[in-house]
């Protein structure tokens, strides 16, 4: 219940939803149209049609007073009446919607990169774009603004914005080609140790920037690597000093001609095992493009990289490595498009009782 609480701070520090714009990709905003606006006014909040008919009733019922009260047991860790949790639950149903509402899925094969690579999605997963996202990452999961990924891809039935959802982000790190001859000889154990020291150093920027340290507790799925493939998995599992469930960095690279594809799933470590078997699925619906692929590689014309297999699990890539490296889920729910959406049901609940 700790990510609805943080919903319910997120709605009590909001402004009235009447006044929130349209975001475009550019960053510019611009009011709705009057037409539109008009629309939305006698529409209910996104998400309301999801609710049970008593969340409906409930919600119809509270008063910013009430909601004040709510969120204050939930801070102080009281224990929460069948109706309570009732209520919690619906409004955090109601911010996952509208969050929702605002991303474009794709679905079937998707370009990644200019003919870089292919993702064989299907039906069972849903692909966002890199604006997209980033959204997620920054706004939904609060984490620090870092690089923009290629992309992101999520189950095709559960938003990465609800607490029990997850998402792979994918992104590309062309430093070279990775040389995979000292895989069968890494002490996995002093890799982790390092990887811990690395971390605390760390957080010595992110506390800086405001964001709250994170620890790595140890491997959630040891490194293994697939030779035949040129591809390698591990799982680490992370905590943070603002306490909650831990989250689940799973992590899948496959190795190019020029530099690594990365696959990063985030969740939370309740979810280790229904994360396992998709990014197994995963795995296999990725493909180099022609001329990108790791037997394409030509000693006479292309670069390697600096680090081999050890250094791209530490994640020792250049520039890339560090802060950006640890991302979190479960933390707070800061949706920055979502301004007021408490007020905004009030003022429904408003407009249809005129």
């Amino acid at each position: 219940m700790k990510h609805v609480a943080l919903v319910l701070g997120a709605l009590l520090a909001g402004a009235p939803l009447t006044a929130r714009a349209t975001v475009f990709e550019d960053g510019n905003s611009a009011a709705p149209p009057q037409a539109d606006a008009a629309a939305q006014a006698e529409a209910p909040p996104p998400g309301w049609d999801a609710l049970s008919p008593q969340q409906q009733e409930k919600l119809a019922q509270l008063d910013e007073a009430g909601l004040q009260a709510l969120a204050g047991k939930m801070d102080r860790g009281e224990a929460l009446s069948d109706d309570e949790k009732m209520i919690a639950e619906g409004l955090a149903t109601l911010m996952t919607a509208e969050f929702d509402g605002k991303l474009t899925y794709q679905t079937g094969d998707i370009k990644v990169g200019d003919g870089l690579a292919t993702l064989h999605l299907g039906q069972d997963y849903r692909f966002l774009g890199p604006a997209d996202a980033r959204r997620v990452i920054e706004e939904a999961w609060h984490n620090p603004p870092g690089e923009q990924p290629l992309g992101m891809i999520v189950p095709a039935k559960l938003s990465p914005a609800d607490p029990r959802g997850w998402g792979v982000v994918v992104s590309y790190v062309e430093e070279g080609h990775v040389d995979d001859a000292d895989a069968a000889g890494i002490d996995y154990d002093e890799l982790l140790a390092q990887m811990k020291e690395a971390t605390e150093k760390e957080n010595e920027s992110r506390k800086a920037m405001g964001f709250p340290a994170m620890h790595l507790v140890g491997w959630a799925e040891p490194p293994h690597y697939d030779q035949a493939r040129h591809s390698l998995y591990w799982a680490k599992e992370l905590g943070g000093d603002e306490g909650g469930e831990n989250s689940l960095n799973y992590a899948v690279r496959v190795l190019g001609r020029k530099g690594v594809l990365e696959l990063n799933a985030v969740s939370g470590m309740s979810q280790l095992a229904d994360i396992r078997p998709e990014m197994e699925k995963i795995y296999g619906l990725v493909e180099f493009d022609d001329g990108n692929r790791y037997s394409d590689f030509n000693p006479d014309i292309d670069t390697v990289a600096a680090y081999g297999i050890g250094g791209l699990i530490a994640g020792k890539l250049a520039a890339k490595a560090g802060l950006f490296a640890l991302l979190a889920k479960g933390g707070k729910f800061i949706v920055l498009a979502i301004v007021g959406l408490f007020a905004g049901i009030r003022a429904w609940f408003t407009r249809k009782k005129d």
